[in-house]
């Protein structure tokens, strides 16, 4: 089991009172598929993912990210860290500003002490349909779509087992957003990646999961197996 989570409960301080965004779900995935929690915004499902990249420490319950059991306010480590990457919504704020690609390539493989390799962050590009000299561009010299590519690209360039995808079309014209659906669709057959997704579309949760579950005030009332998914799930918005 990849992600395997019991009772998971988040709250956040506002002011003298606590917010209760999360109420105790499990979920269970298997390596290798897609799985995607669908809800409305504020729901609570981006806040399960952050818990999952490491970047919300603050929970309670029991939690085992591929097979290693992780705990509130611990800091991801080592290989569990390098085999969680996570795409974000905003392809642009994901990306620093005055800083050329080159420059977002570069700082992972320094914070995982990989050696800097022109030919590998080329490969990376490559497999996004983006030519090398991307690298020398910003961020605003790029497309939405180009910008989303990159951040694609980025997260693979440290072969994670588990690629977390927090709403990565929605900022994206529809024309653009198939092109990126079908591109990690490719990206996850080749390199047996495991999908965890985020979305309020109903039609990019049928077109990419394996299985999914609706989200609804902080607790999951609603699953999908592929049989569910491909007789549609109804709209949200």
């Amino acid at each position: 089991m990849l992600i395997d989570i019991h009772d998971l409960h988040v709250q956040f301080e506002q002011g003298k009172q606590a917010k209760h965004v999360v109420k105790g779900i499990n979920l269970h995935v298997q390596q290798g598929e897609t799985f995607s929690l669908i809800g409305r915004s504020g729901c609570g499902k981006s806040t399960v993912l952050r818990v999952i990249a490491g970047l919300l420490p603050h929970w309670q319950g029991n939690i085992s990210l591929l097979e290693q059991t992780i705990k509130p306010q611990q800091r991801f480590q080592g290989t569990l860290r390098r085999n969680i990457q996570m795409v974000f919504q905003d392809p642009y704020a994901s990306l620093h500003p005055q800083h050329r690609i080159e420059r977002a390539f570069s700082e992972p493989l320094k914070i995982h002490h990989i050696p800097f390799d022109k030919n590998t962050i080329e490969q990376a590009l490559a497999q996004v349909g983006l030519p090398a000299d991307v690298t020398s561009r910003y961020p605003h010299q790029l497309s939405g779509g180009q910008r989303q590519r990159v951040a694609i690209a980025r997260a693979l360039l440290l072969q994670p087992q588990l690629l977390l995808l927090d709403e990565p079309t929605s900022a994206l014209d529809m024309s653009v957003q198939a092109e990126i659906l079908n591109l990690l669709n490719t990206l996850k057959k080749e390199h047996n990646m495991t999908y965890l997704l985020v979305s309020h579309d109903a039609d990019v949760i049928a077109h990419m999961s394996d299985r999914a579950a609706l989200m609804e005030n902080g607790e999951l009332t609603q699953h999908y197996d592929r049989e569910a998914l491909s007789k549609g799930i109804h709209r949200l918005d």
